[in-house]
């Protein structure tokens, strides 16, 4: 079972740098050579920043060749990867973890967990991104013989996988209260963190493998449609 991921806008400043490349580094190089043509007048606009973020990103990109790499678990600083807490795995766990878990990301495409990236600020509302990325990310997981697909990722990540191709499950964390359900974004990505914590700890290989109970949560599965629901 492969495991899909998303990444994050939030970076950890303490994270150790690294050697490793993503495997598609050519293809990055050249997204980045085509933003760095943009004007910075327009870069508000072009990533939806807010103002104070502007130089910041300006300067991620036209700073890029000359920019450390940071490995990928260690370095996104999101929701889910504080629950996950990376820092924490012994080598054996983290082995286990970049053999099954793969980040689907905008400007990478596909990263390894132990993979080393810069920082950036990119994700798939630009539709440029979707149409370069979903062909080369699909036929990665073929060339790979993969046939099960876990989604531990919002539905702007999942939606680049073919389920023509794939058995693609997804998972969400519902919370219910006086029988008002509802996916409360920031659970969803602390839960799907926690959860592959949990998988990686419990070496899990297939989706018959999940828990029935997690923590409060109890487990329902309509088709592909993974539901874990608490009531409260």
């Amino acid at each position: 079972m492969t495991i899909i991921f998303a990444p994050t806008k939030l970076f950890n400043p303490e994270a150790k740098t690294t050697e490793n490349k993503t495997m598609f580094d050519t293809v990055t190089t050249s997204i980045v050579k085509e933003i760095q043509t943009i004007n910075k007048a327009d870069y508000k606009t072009h990533f939806k920043l807010s103002d104070n973020l502007v130089d910041t990103v300006f300067d991620y990109y036209h700073n890029f060749e000359l920019n450390n790499r940071f490995t990928a678990f260690d370095y996104y600083l999101g929701e889910s990867f504080k629950a996950f807490n990376y820092n924490e795995l012994d080598d054996k766990k983290r082995t286990y973890l970049n053999d099954n878990v793969y980040i689907i990301d905008a400007l990478y495409g596909v990263i390894k967990p132990l993979d080393g990236i810069k920082p950036y600020r990119m994700d798939f509302t630009l539709k440029q991104s979707k149409s370069v990325w979903k062909d080369l990310i699909n036929d990665y997981f073929l060339s790979k013989g993969t046939k099960q697909i876990l989604s531990l990722a919002s539905k702007e990540f999942s939606a680049l996988i073919d389920k023509t191709k794939f058995d693609l499950y997804e998972v969400s964390f519902i919370d219910c209260k006086e029988d008002v359900c509802k996916k409360i974004s920031v659970f969803n990505k602390q839960m799907r963190g926690t959860l592959l914590r949990y998988m990686v700890d419990h070496e899990i290989n297939d989706v018959s493998g999940l828990p029935k109970i997690f923590l409060g949560y109890h487990l329902t599965v309509v088709d592909k449609e993974i539901n874990y629901i608490k009531s409260v």
